[in-house]
């Protein structure tokens, strides 16, 4: 494309008619560039032209603008112009970047959207956070209340009627009923339960036993066995909790425990 001094356009090329929709016939000497400019563009690019005859290396050579097609469809159009040596003339090429310009657009788009989400995706983990914490007290403590109403509420009352005068099933089943009431316990106890992964299920039954301030003999009748075992069992639990070589009572340990 040339451009006069006037702002006319004296020449065109095929790829100018075939991507705006302009005729030779109907551009060349009878246009101003200026009339295909959108008009947010047009006082910049004027004030170009004119600082370029005065300044050929001031104005930029390169940039992009609104070019607007017969249609009336405005393209983005990217535009390499300079001086043709000896004229006051300008040599303009335009490359037509409309899609590239709606394929960022759509890219910027796309990531907003993504950092939308991604936020979203955030808030949502940590509102989950909270909600699994929440719902971890909630257990905690329904545990918590379950083992303090059996201890206080349950267990001393099958302790009165151990004491009782019983038959031999009825003594039977009170002590299959305290075996079975405990075991249900026995995981809520927190510092206990995470010893499961050391201690068997019977020295973790002793160790609650003993918490409880019973005697050896206790121990063995209520779990029907000797005491010479449960003396086994004692020192095992020692042993694993470290206190073989410590000078520390094991039920005084045991009650420091929740």
């Amino acid at each position: 494309m040339i451009l006069e001094e006037d702002t006319t356009i004296s020449l065109v090329n095929r790829e100018f008619v075939k991507r705006f929709g302009y005729t030779r016939e109907e551009t060349e000497n009878r246009k101003s560039w200026t009339e295909f400019i959108d008009p947010r563009d047009v006082d910049r690019m004027r004030e170009y032209h004119r600082l370029r005859r005065i300044d050929p290396e001031g104005p930029p050579k390169n940039y992009e603008f609104r070019f607007i097609s017969k249609a009336g469809e405005v393209r983005n159009v990217f535009l390499t112009v300079d001086l043709i040596p000896g004229t006051r003339k300008s040599i303009a090429s335009l490359v037509d970047i409309t899609e590239l310009r709606r394929a960022d657009e759509t890219l910027k788009i796309r990531g907003v959207e993504l950092e939308n989400k991604t936020r979203e995706l955030e808030e949502l983990n940590a509102a989950l956070r909270v909600l699994l914490k929440r719902r971890e007290e909630d257990r905690n403590e329904l545990e918590e209340k379950v083992l303090t109403n059996v201890k206080k509420l349950v267990l001393p009352y099958i302790e009165k009627l151990k004491k009782g005068r019983l038959d031999p099933v009825a003594r039977t089943s009170i002590l299959i009923l305290e075996s079975n009431l405990r075991d249900i316990i026995a995981p809520f106890s927190s510092k206990l339960s995470s010893l499961h992964m050391n201690l068997t299920p019977r020295e973790l039954q002793v160790a609650s036993l003993i918490k409880e301030g019973r005697t050896t003999k206790e121990i063995a009748e209520f779990l029907n066995v000797t005491p010479s075992a449960v003396n086994i069992c004692r020192h095992r639990i020692r042993h694993k909790l470290g206190l073989n070589n410590r000078k520390i009572n094991l039920q005084t340990y045991l009650s420091q425990l929740p």
